[in-house]
């Protein structure tokens, strides 16, 4: 397991650099395994609640991310540079004493599937996107990124909301909340409240 201080998100790029002996040693085991198995290594990743990671003593929400490890670069010294991608959500069903590095027991969450019925919202959500970019473009336009972010439906179809939460300023808790939901109606519910917010900050100067 590694905890960080984001969420990771299925379908997300993850660039890691492992320096620590503990976290060294969890990425050759993870890659054993892969080679023995002939596939890719995966670790989980969860977000840390509170404390700090370092030195232990954090504490860790139970909602994680599987990391597909797709390259790994290691360098003379031990340390390695992993480009990862965000694969399936787990929940931990039992933490285990963090030795050598953070483990845990854990079970895979179903995907969440897009109903008939979730399309009306879905597109709902897609115009209030779509309208919150258009009126930072419009209003705002210092604080517009190069290239602003575009919702399209057929976005959605691999990895769901997340595909469209990723092109979104979103804090942690928020990104945890939405990989908590199990339906696309809770989802959407997440996603109204966050547009609802940063269209405030850019109407209020925040």
């Amino acid at each position: 397991m590694f905890p960080l201080g984001t969420a990771l998100l299925p379908g997300e790029p993850l660039p890691l650099r492992i320096f620590e002996p503990r976290y060294r040693q969890m990425l050759t085991d993870c890659l054993g395994r892969a080679e023995k198995a002939e596939g890719s290594g995966f670790f989980g990743v969860v977000l840390i609640a509170r404390g700090h990671e370092v030195g232990g003593g954090d504490v860790r929400h139970d909602v994680g991310t599987y990391a597909r490890i797709d390259n790994v670069l290691r360098q003379a010294d031990g340390q390695a540079s992993l480009t990862c991608t965000g694969a399936g959500r787990f929940r931990v069903t039992e933490w285990l004493p963090d030795d050598p590095y953070p483990r845990a027991i854990t079970e895979p969450l179903p995907d969440i599937a897009i109903a008939t019925a979730d399309h009306p919202r879905i597109l709902d959500l897609r115009d209030r996107l779509t309208a919150f970019v258009n009126e930072v473009a419009e209003t705002r336009p210092e604080a517009a990124p190069a290239g602003l972010p575009e919702f399209e439906v057929d976005d959605v179809v691999e990895h769901g909301l997340f595909a469209w939460t990723l092109r979104l300023p979103i804090g942690p808790a928020d990104r945890q909340l939405l990989l908590e939901r199990d339906t696309v109606a809770a989802q959407v519910d997440v996603l109204d409240d966050v547009v609802e917010g940063l269209t405030a900050m850019i109407r209020f100067g925040r």
